[in-house]
């Protein structure tokens, strides 16, 4: 049986080797990750390292208050937006640090701060307004990769309301934080989809921008996955046939514009994730499509693997 330890135990000891038994801090670090790994303790979720801020207290933490007290108090847009970067750079560290923020209530005060910014923006789409929420949704799929179990329902509520904005930038964003959402959580995907995000993302599908269209496919992939090892019975066929059904035609149009890569290899793995019906598989006659596209790559092996595949 795995063990786990607190964040507290693992700094005390930490802290004892090197007043109790003059180590150095690197000394003193790897002499309590063997000792607890010589006890079985799981350390996944524990921060090694000792960059701690004020107060013995790591970054992450002191970020996050200092974050909560801003947003509560201060309402200083300059001073929020640092410290948002500060907590972004923390959370791409690695989970440890990603779950020590998780649990002082990072998550919650980032929504909050988004559904302030988002009532803000669509009285005044000013590019202060928009960076702003470009922050703090890049700030939340640093902090939401690999636990995507944070969102809740006002989370999903603020993504379908992001989606409904005309700004690129803040799309993309919006679409990178669904991808955290949806890997490996059968829940989020139902939660999602229910609120006809299909219909949205062939909207988006219209956009002339590469980037754009490169994370609505890959969107569209994530509610097509079965990953999610908690839930017995899994929608991902049922989601694959929905979008298929909405899809279908517009990708097929896509792939007759987009013969190159990137956008190509993505166009063409998203279909191949939506033909999964003998119906779907007829109605999608691909093959003028599927000739240009081998025409157009006859040098490119990926390419035309994928073609051939599909």
């Amino acid at each position: 049986m795995v063990r786990v330890i607190t964040q507290d135990t693992y700094d005390e000891v930490v802290k004892e080797n090197i007043e109790e038994f003059d180590m150095s801090p690197e000394e003193a670090i790897k002499e309590a990750i063997d000792q607890f790994d010589a006890q079985g303790v799981d350390l996944t979720n524990i921060i090694k390292d000792l960059a701690l801020g004020s107060g013995d207290k790591h970054l992450v933490l002191t970020t996050v208050e200092k974050l909560k007290e801003l947003c509560s108090n201060n309402k200083n847009d300059t001073l929020i937006m640092n410290e948002l970067e500060i907590l972004k750079a923390e959370c791409s560290k690695d989970i440890a640090h990603r779950v020590m923020a998780g649990k002082a209530g990072a998550y919650n005060i980032l929504i909050d701060l988004l559904d302030e910014k988002l009532k803000m923006y669509k009285h005044v789409e000013s590019e202060e307004n928009k960076q702003f929420i470009v922050k703090i949704l890049n700030c939340l799929v640093a902090l939401m990769e690999v636990q995507p179990d944070l969102l809740d329902k006002k989370g999903v509520d603020l993504i379908d309301s992001c989606l409904d904005l005309q700004n690129d930038e803040i799309i993309i964003s919006t679409l990178k934080w669904i991808n955290e959402c949806c890997t490996k959580h059968e829940i989020n995907r139902q939660n999602l989809f229910a609120t006809n995000i299909g219909k949205k993302l062939k909207i988006l599908l219209g956009k002339n921008n590469v980037q754009l269209l490169c994370e609505v496919l890959q969107v569209i992939r994530k509610f097509t996955l079965d990953d999610d090892i908690r839930v017995e019975f899994g929608k991902a066929h049922e989601h694959a046939r929905d979008l298929g059904v909405l899809l279908l035609e517009t990708l097929a149009g896509l792939l007759k514009k987009h013969t190159t890569p990137p956008l190509v290899s993505e166009l063409m793995w998203t279909t191949s994730t939506l033909l999964v019906r003998h119906e779907l598989c007829s109605r999608a006659d691909l093959r003028a499509e599927l000739m240009s596209v081998l025409c157009d790559n006859y040098d490119n092996v990926v390419v035309i693997q994928q073609a051939c595949k599909l």
